[in-house]
């Protein structure tokens, strides 16, 4: 059960329009971790919120905008977060233990050492997204794998862990070829 007065707080600054008073309340109040568990807070503006160690287990954040939000070390296990804009937001050490981020926007979003195991990155954006030290599942199956090798640097293919073991060609970047490939031909 949520705390009534960590809502209320995040509440009326949904209501004012403006993360300020939750952000300011923050600061003052630095010791005290936000328990959020299983609010409702689907297509709601939350960007710029500053929700560092808040407990958002089994929230639902459907569609909400965390774009610029600040989630480091937040507990998302189970919370929905389908089609959710996280862009820009920093997600560092976050849990996204069996979270829905189905559709979700991650773009350019800091995930260093944050755990994505058992999360659902179906159709998810992370282009741009800071991976590094991530926890992600060892198993990625053929779709992921197909949907990942395109648009993403290899880079984020490692830290991902999209390349076989077994495959000494895939540990290393794949070499530009002078020769022109046949399916070149037509561009000429």
């Amino acid at each position: 059960m949520p705390n009534k007065e960590h809502v209320e707080t995040l509440m009326a600054a949904i209501a004012s329009m403006s993360m300020a008073p939750w952000n300011h309340w923050r600061i003052e109040n630095p010791s005290i971790r936000p328990d959020l568990l299983g609010v409702e807070l689907a297509d709601t503006n939350l960007s710029y919120a500053y929700l560092s160690y808040a407990d958002l287990s089994h929230a639902d954040l459907s569609r909400t905008n965390l774009h610029h939000a600040t989630l480091r070390y937040a507990d998302l296990s189970s919370a929905r977060l389908q089609g959710a804009d996280l862009s820009e937001a920093d997600l560092s050490y976050a849990v996204f233990h069996h979270t829905d981020l189905k559709g979700a926007i991650l773009r350019n979003a800091k995930l260093h050492g944050a755990n994505l195991v058992g999360a659902d990155l179906t159709d998810a954006d992370l282009s741009g997204a800071d991976l590094a030290e991530a926890l992600l599942d060892t198993h990625v199956s053929g779709k992921r794998r197909k949907r990942f090798s395109e648009g993403v640097s290899y880079l984020e293919k490692l830290a991902m862990g999209l390349f076989s073991r077994s495959k000494e060609k895939d540990l290393h970047p794949p070499e530009r070829d002078a020769k022109q490939h046949p399916s070149d031909k037509r561009l000429q």
